[in-house]
């Protein structure tokens, strides 16, 4: 059977198409037959500038420059990214390297995706090739080195020096500025020794204190995008420069101590900043790891501890109850039950036997499994990791907001810096004078205030998540345009509890102590809620037997059978039509029924499932209420699906999703507008990593967390809302510090071009604007929970 064109975005089809009953088309996966539901319900116009959208995006992935087909792909993480400046920078220096064809460089998520030819260059050579200029290349699976202590003494080095400086300008220096004699009279020798020592000091303060903003300088140099470290540094280098000039020729009015605040203060800024961040990491280090090493292997009759890498298709992998399933593969013995939430979103737990197919990350929760692995030892988990990091290293970030000032402001400051050099000199004032007023000009437009605006504020947002469970992991999502107008959610484990819970306890309590008595013993996941009953052990069990469907033995003289419904048929059990009417309309709700019986005869039904949270009825209604579109999205089937729907009322249900076609429906919800998407497990990280704002929720998995934006280790489905507060309050914060340093800016360039003000004045001013930002940074910030 040959290829068709997908009904949606007309692109080829796979052989056999994606199809669904009731639904007149072919897809090429579930993302386009989903997003086809979704246009049926909506407006003719609207249906058809969506899905013109969905085929020129398809399109445009599928006509992308062609590369060898013996590229291989590298994913590395990058530390010591801030802006997109950074990114066009890595991208620069990967493009000079030999063997490689293209990268793709995020600060956003911190990675860079490599094209390469591993014939002409090694995964060894990279980290040493592209760490450059203070970015630093690691693995993935790799923690990021703490630079904190590296920090720590750089401010306290470039405080030390500031200390002592600023104390020998108020001795010797600042009386004279303002007319009087230092407190202690100089001879002209003494004054230039206190002058070189300053002058030392402020190289220290400026050179290594200072380091990491005239990195990014030079690095916005290089790759024409100005930063706001280049605003900061010409105001800090002209100084400096200045003054080293009037030292030579033995002048004394020096202004070593405007380039020494200026240092300073941008970098106990950035460093506060970068410390709450520090904090975020200590936490998400608590989140267990999903991805295995090692695995036990049955060779030549001896259990075996191996590593996953060195598992082959003839080896034997072995299961025991309660570990993960390490790679995927066929049992070629045993039979247990399996929970697969994790990996495919399916709520309710799977029973497996001889000849099934497994998925690595799943977890047996029942029983011993002897597995096979699939040819090529592939792992699914592995997959999902691929499928989240390739979405996540593939999206650049946009350029901070002060950085985007900045990229015209430089020019601007040093077209009046010139200007303001020109016009005195050419209205007869003297060289110096003209460099004084030329030097205020470059200092009141060193936005000490605007450099501190965004990472005092940011820090402030990150502080105040951490203080309610939520962690920002990207300071970038405070800048970028993160108001969402549809919040999609995961149903299991987000929206519901992830947990079974005893729905309904049957008609018959004497059934109902039985069961308890004999789920005791077993280890299904069903079983748990309904032993919970038995919590004393009241109940004496005899001869107990566990099967994949259910579990039977004696008590009171009487052979008890518990269990899926068709399985008590088997035994010889019979169902009347209450109890199948019962049955089918729990299947129907997503649930699982459990039968009880004994005699011949069926005695009870109970209805056994996962349960929403007490909370996710007011959260939903409470998004709608602000605009926001509420889209639903589940493994499970289409009616049980139905049956949520009607309980919380989305704008949007799909049904039936796996872990690419989530990340399909994500990214055509986002040509709808800014899509938020919540999610808990590994299978929800490629939808997390292609939404504009992931949300790792709940009981979550470390592929989840890695995927998302922000992490929230809490059942506490409130603080979903609460995170869109704190990043709107955080925002507001950021416009109120940039508008009063513009303000400020705007009062003082004036001023300084028309020489009213001297540097010093300038430097005065600049700190009391950079208070007032720390002190607005500095309020709490009050957020519901």
């Amino acid at each position: 059977m040959s290829s068709q064109k997908c009904t949606l975005c007309e692109l080829e089809t796979p052989d056999p198409p994606i199809e669904e009953n009731n639904i007149d088309g072919v897809f090429c996966c579930h993302g386009c037959l989903h997003v086809y539901k979704l246009l049926q319900d909506m407006e003719e116009d609207k249906a058809r500038q969506l899905k013109n959208q969905t085929i020129e995006l398809r399109k445009e992935g599928q006509t992308k420059t062609p590369l060898p087909e013996s590229y291989e792909e590298a994913f590395f993480k990058v530390d010591g990214m801030h802006c997109a400046t950074c990114e066009s920078f890595l991208e620069s220096i990967a493009k000079r390297q030999n063997g490689i064809y293209k990268s793709e460089a995020s600060y956003t998520s911190e990675m860079i995706k490599i094209y390469y030819d591993q014939e002409q260059i090694g995964l060894e050579d990279f980290s040493d090739r592209l760490s450059k200029m203070g970015y630093n290349l690691r693995d993935l699976d790799t923690q990021a080195d703490e630079d904190n202590g590296n920090d720590v003494v750089r401010i306290m080095i470039g405080g030390f020096f500031g200390i002592i400086g600023l104390l020998l300008y108020s001795l010797f220096f600042y009386p004279t500025y303002i007319g009087g004699e230092g407190l202690v009279p100089l001879t002209n020798a003494e004054q230039y020794f206190f002058i070189s020592n300053i002058f030392v000091m402020t190289s220290f303060v400026l050179f290594y204190t200072g380091y990491p903003i005239l990195r990014g300088a030079w690095v916005s140099i290089l790759v024409l995008k100005p930063n706001m470290d280049l605003l900061i540094a010409i105001a800090a280098v002209s100084a400096y420069l200045y003054s080293f000039g009037a030292l030579l020729t033995g002048s004394a009015e020096i202004y070593f101590d405007v380039t020494m605040a200026i240092v300073l203060v941008v970098s106990i800024g950035n460093f506060y900043e970068r410390r709450i961040k520090s904090n975020k990491q200590s936490l998400l280090t608590k989140l267990s790891e999903q991805k295995l090493d090692h695995a036990f292997v049955q060779r030549n009759g001896h259990l075996e501890k191996v590593s996953i890498a060195d598992i082959t298709h003839d080896d034997k992998v072995i299961v025991k109850a309660g570990e993960r399933i390490p790679v995927d593969g066929t049992i070629i013995d045993g039979e247990g039950v399996v929970n697969e939430a994790l990996i495919t979103g399916e709520s309710q737990p799977v029973s497996k036997q001889t000849g099934n197919h497994v998925l690595s990350g799943t977890i047996l929760t029942q029983n011993a499994l002897t597995i096979k692995p699939d040819i090529n030892t592939q792992r699914t988990i592995d997959q999902l990791m691929k499928l989240m990091w390739n979405i996540q290293s593939s999206r650049s970030g946009k350029q901070r907001l002060a950085d985007r000032i900045a990229a015209y402001f430089v020019p601007v400051v040093i077209f009046l810096g010139i200007g303001t050099f020109g016009y005195h000199l050419f209205s007869g004032s003297t060289a110096t004078n003209a460099m004084l007023a030329a030097l205020a000009v470059l200092i009141v437009s060193c936005p000490c205030a605007l450099g501190l605006a965004t990472p005092l504020a940011i820090a402030s947002g990150m502080r105040t998540g951490l203080e309610n469970d939520i962690i920002f992991k990207s300071a970038a999502l405070f800048e970028e345009e993160t108001e969402a107008d549809i919040v999609a959610f995961d149903k299991t484990g987000t929206l519901t509890t992830g947990k079974m819970h005893l729905l309904d306890r049957g008609s018959n309590q004497q059934a109902l102590e039985y069961a308890a008595g004999l789920e005791t013993f077993s280890s299904h996941p069903v079983a748990a809620p309904i032993a919970e009953l038995n919590s004393n052990n009241e109940i004496e069990v005899q001869n107990f037997e566990s099967f994949t469907s259910g579990v039977s033995g004696y008590i009171d003289d009487k052979k008890i059978y518990v269990g899926q419904p068709e399985w008590l048929e088997e035994q010889g059990i019979a169902l009347n039509e209450f109890h199948s009417s019962k049955i089918e309309e729990s299947r129907q709700q997503g649930n699982i029924p459990v039968g009880i019986g004994w005699d011949d005869n069926i005695r009870s039904i109970l209805i056994v499932g996962d349960r929403l949270r007490e909370e996710a009825p007011s959260v939903i209604a409470s998004l709608q209420r602000q605009d926001k579109k509420i889209a639903l999205i589940t493994g499970d089937s289409s009616q049980a699906g139905e049956y949520i729907k009607k309980q919380l009322k989305p704008d949007f249900l799909f049904t039936e999703a796996k872990p690419e076609s989530k990340s399909n429906i994500i990214s055509n919800l986002r040509q709808m507008g800014i899509v938020a998407m919540a999610g808990d497990g590994s299978n929800d990280a490629p939808a997390l990593a292609k939404a504009d704002l992931g949300i790792a929720f709940g009981n979550l998995t470390a592929i989840a967390a890695d995927s998302a934006q922000v992490v929230i280790p809490s059942s506490n489905l409130s603080l979903i809302p609460a995170a869109f507060t704190t990043i709107q309050k955080t925002k507001n914060r950021i416009r109120q510090n940039l508008g009063w340093a513009f303000l400020y800016n705007i009062i003082t360039i004036p001023l300084a071009i028309a020489g009213i003000i001297n540097p010093l004045f300038a430097a005065v001013a600049m700190a009391a604007s950079s208070l007032l930002v720390v002190s607005n940074s500095s309020r709490k910030m009050e957020i519901k929970t």
